[in-house]
């Protein structure tokens, strides 16, 4: 088995205000502590590359509704769906910009 590695960002807005934290494991596991709420989720089949490279090849619904999947079993409401939603619309972009300048392309 290989060695489960783990990564934290900080995320920051446009204006340098704090948005969240992000933590990332190499075996598929979202983790966050933000202003738009706290959520997590694990993709434990994201393909052959790695978690950092699944997370920029998704979009923003896609990634929206496994924030919602994730808390759905705790309450299933079109609020906490808006919610989730507001979530990844603030969050995502920030991350993938985030990940995509860590390897030099942003």
């Amino acid at each position: 088995m290989n060695k489960i590695t783990a990564e934290s960002y900080s995320l920051r807005d446009e204006n340098g205000n704090w948005l969240g934290q992000i933590v990332l494991t190499s075996d598929g596991m979202y983790a966050s502590v933000t202003d738009w709420g706290n959520l997590s989720f694990a993709w434990r089949n994201f393909g052959e590359g790695s978690f950092e490279d699944f997370l920029l090849s998704i979009n923003q619904g896609y990634f929206a509704t496994k924030m919602y999947c994730g808390i759905a079993y705790l309450c299933h409401t079109a609020k906490v769906e808006a919610a989730c939603n507001r979530y990844a619309e603030h969050i995502f972009p920030a991350l993938q910009k985030m990940l995509r300048e860590k390897r030099g392309k942003g």
